[in-house]
């Protein structure tokens, strides 16, 4: 009995390393083929009396892919009053600027040049309201620049108080200081 199996002419292992090559190649083929665009958009609250609420915003551009955010919605979930201030360079909106009576707000690039790019973010996204809306929807569009237009949705989410990520972090230090202490008595 051999012991190789010959399988389209090629021995076993021979075989088996082609299949591991083929199985590989399709995993990364498929990651780059199914990469979707996605964004995250963070804000930070402000409340400041008489039922307004400050909001400042930052875009991310969480794609993988060479996707540019070129326009973003926010939803809101009832009819509000809505301030916005000055946009970042080289972006607009029909409705962000200005005092508006609207249940949304848009904002876009006015050139391809000033779209965020994948793995960057862009700041400076902010509005009063007159009520606290918290995390709200959001529509986020996207271009690769070469025809494909893209768009996913989602919520917005609050950047966490300094004070929580210090705590946090302070208390993973006293954790991983205390499990070293605890190897070395071991030892």
């Amino acid at each position: 009995m051999s012991f190789y199996l010959e399988i389209a002419g090629l021995p076993k292992k021979k075989y088996l390393a082609l299949f591991l090559v083929i199985i590989i190649s399709l995993l990364l083929i498929s990651s780059k083929i199914y990469a979707a665009p996605s964004a995250n958009l963070v804000y930070s609250e402000t409340g400041l009396g008489g039922g307004l609420w400050q909001y400042d915003y930052i875009f991310y551009n969480t794609s993988t892919n060479s996707e540019y955010i070129y326009s973003v919605d926010l939803l809101f979930n009832q009819q509000a009053t809505v301030t916005g201030d000055p946009l970042p360079t080289g972006w607009d909106s029909t409705t962000w600027v200005g005092e508006n009576e609207t249940d949304f707000i848009v904002t876009f690039s006015t050139s391809a040049s000033y779209d965020i790019a994948a793995g960057s973010s862009l700041g400076g996204f902010s509005f009063n309201i007159d009520y606290q809306a918290g995390d709200i929807s959001y529509n986020a569009y996207f271009d690769d620049h070469q025809g494909g237009i893209f768009n996913t949705s989602g919520l917005t989410t609050i950047v966490p108080e300094p004070i929580s990520s210090v705590l946090f972090l302070s208390g993973g230090v006293v954790i991983a200081l205390r499990r070293y202490r605890k190897n070395i008595i071991k030892q």
